[in-house]
């Protein structure tokens, strides 16, 4: 008899989040948001700074993006929510996602 592979009703229903202060986002991890958002990552002629605006815009919605850009963070603070925004879609740990940024960086 062949195996058969569920999935759980979690997987179907939770929502990762991540935490910037005392604000708890949640992140859009369905497929169709994964997949524009790797779109909007391939885009070569953006910056990456408006690839990782439009990334956050997907994942956590234009509200959450416009209050995140008002409190006008420091870049660094930025790629560290990118990164942990991109491991919750994926996901993936975020130290693992970092690392990928880390080896990235210093490959360029």
């Amino acid at each position: 008899m062949a195996k058969l592979y569920t999935l759980d009703d979690k997987l179907l229903t939770e929502v990762p989040e991540v935490r910037v202060g005392d604000k708890v986002y949640p992140v859009d991890n369905r497929q169709k948001t994964v997949m524009a958002i790797q779109r909007a990552m391939e885009q070569t002629d953006a910056d990456p700074a408006a690839q990782m605006s439009a990334a956050l815009r997907l994942a956590l919605g234009e509200q959450a993006e416009r209050e995140l850009a008002a409190r006008d963070l420091p870049y660094p603070a930025v790629q560290a929510l990118f990164a942990l925004v991109l491991a919750a879609v994926t996901g993936e740990e975020a130290e693992a996602v970092q690392r990928r940024f880390r080896r990235a960086r210093d490959e360029a």
